[in-house]
């Protein structure tokens, strides 16, 4: 549970995923819907070990023209139905430590919703290097971030330690890429698993919940 009682899901992301932001744009509404809070954990997905997480990214740029073709339909066609327009970048896919440890500092001043839909934006939208240091502080600065203070700690280690923290915890906890979500102990991955997570919460907070097979029973 999170502040005041309300029911929580954990959401460990990185910001150069593109079905990540599919997955915050549908998150958002799952917890209107349930009155729940999101916890964020901004990681990188490169640093956990090469596996499922890449899959997707994979996909999209696939040396098979046919899966490529077909996968760049699909996240098109999930952007419709989700909300955000998806344009990938050019320099796509980067490791966005910058924009990661800035998410840090976000969550600290309690603008992470703000920050991490700017910076979702300014990437595959408007085509921004967010691995790009400057990128970032523009970013951050929109959403009230700036200063020697802020340029200071986001180059210190403390930022950069909380998101390897971050990434060493989702894999003890059997994650390996991003989005992964988490309603107490139950680990979902994926932003179509958003039913599955809506009714966890529900259930978490003690709301009814019917599941499609239990409807007539």
């Amino acid at each position: 549970m999170g502040p005041a009682g309300r029911p929580t899901v954990e959401f460990f992301y990185c910001a150069s995923c593109p079905w990540t932001w599919l997955a915050l744009a549908r998150l958002r509404e799952a917890v209107t819907r349930t009155g729940a809070a999101i916890n964020y954990r901004p990681i990188l997905a490169a640093w956990i070990d090469d596996g499922p997480e890449r899959l997707s990214d994979r996909s999209l740029t696939s040396r098979n023209p046919v899966v490529a073709a077909y996968a760049r339909k699909d996240l098109q066609d999930w952007a419709r139905f989700c909300g955000p327009e998806i344009r990938l970048p050019d320099n796509w896919p980067v490791t966005p430590e910058w924009a990661q440890r800035g998410a840090v500092l976000a969550i600290e001043a309690g603008v992470i919703r703000q920050y991490a839909e700017s910076i979702f934006g300014a990437h595959f939208t408007e085509g921004r290097n967010i691995a790009d240091r400057e990128v970032v502080l523009d970013v951050a600065a929109a959403c009230g971030l700036s200063g020697a203070t802020f340029l200071a700690r986001l180059g210190a280690d403390e930022a950069g330690e909380a998101v390897r923290r971050n990434t060493g915890e989702l894999a003890r906890r059997g994650g390996f890429g991003s989005p992964t979500f988490f309603v107490g102990e139950d680990m979902y991955f994926g932003h179509d698993r958003m039913p599955l997570i809506e009714a966890a919460l529900l259930r978490s907070g003690e709301r009814p919940f019917i599941a499609p097979g239990e409807h007539g029973r």
